[in-house]
């Protein structure tokens, strides 16, 4: 079996990731952008755009150059209420050619569960309401995308793991099971329980609860277990769920930039972050 989820999840993973998501060609320009890349970058996430300049990342053609990953580079987007934020970036090939692969973050006041957002609300439910709304302008990318997010898979340096409705890590990608530590052998962390890698378990507790239910879980800061030493990371996840049903989770995790900060808290009635 193909270490790749599925296409179909692969297209559902892309369009509705509550991250932005980009690809562009050797010259930076942009190829791919997903709802949330169109919803931070606006028109900068036009095909043929030269992304890296919108973003304030100057340097790219070093970048390239250089070829290795870069994670957590501040970053400026041109949503009024999220303009600022980091991306990550890798780089690899598709059909011989070489693209960049990108992965960017908001920064909010509050993560999810947060208040109901108000109009110009900078909160991660102002920005997942954001992600999902309706915007005609927006075109689902198809089949035709499926090679370029199988590279991005592969090189986008930012944690990728879908989780099935019993709590089972279903897929992860190589910088989701570096971050645990399972690099040497992951079958030790693919196809066993998420709760494994999680420090605190009241953690993972609420956000199974929450998957089941369709809750986002934005821009939170937990703990993942490398060895028994604890990781610093900030959680992108959401949900694909069918008649009431969880068909897996779309869960990104990156490093985080403030590891020194205070994690998180989970319950949904304590909203005093």
């Amino acid at each position: 079996m193909s270490h790749h989820p599925a296409s179909e999840q692969l297209l559902d993973l892309f369009n509705w990731a509550s991250p932005g998501m980009l690809v562009t060609d050797a010259n930076g320009a942009v190829v791919l952008a997903n709802k949330a890349a169109t919803e931070l970058l606006r028109n900068d996430a036009a095909a043929g755009t030269v992304v890296a300049t919108a973003l304030g990342v100057p340097d790219y053609a070093a970048l390239l150059t250089a070829g290795t990953p870069v994670e957590n580079r501040e970053a400026t987007f041109a949503n009024p209420d999220f303009a600022s934020g980091y991306a990550n970036l890798g780089f690899g090939q598709v059909d011989g050619r070489t693209y960049g692969f990108w992965a960017l973050r908001p920064v909010t006041t509050h993560p999810t569960p947060s208040p109901a957002p108000a109009e110009g609300s900078s909160t991660a439910q102002a920005w997942i309401d954001q992600v999902n709304r309706s915007r005609e302008s927006y075109v689902p990318v198809d089949a035709e995308a499926v090679p370029f997010l199988q590279a991005y898979y592969d090189n986008c340096p930012v944690a990728i793991h879908l989780i099935e409705e019993d709590g089972t890590v279903a897929y992860a990608n190589w910088k989701d099971i570096a971050i645990v530590g399972a690099s040497a052998q992951p079958d030790a962390y693919v196809g066993h329980h998420i709760r494994r890698i999680y420090a605190d378990q009241d953690v993972v507790d609420d956000f199974l609860g929450r998957w089941g239910e369709d809750a986002p879980i934005i821009d939170f800061r937990a703990d993942f277990l490398n060895g028994g030493k604890r990781v610093p990371v900030v959680i992108f996840s959401t949900a694909k769920v069918e008649d009431d049903k969880l068909k897996n989770t779309r869960c990104f995790v990156f490093p985080d930039s403030h590891p020194h900060l205070k994690r998180d808290r989970v319950t949904v009635l304590d909203l005093d972050f």
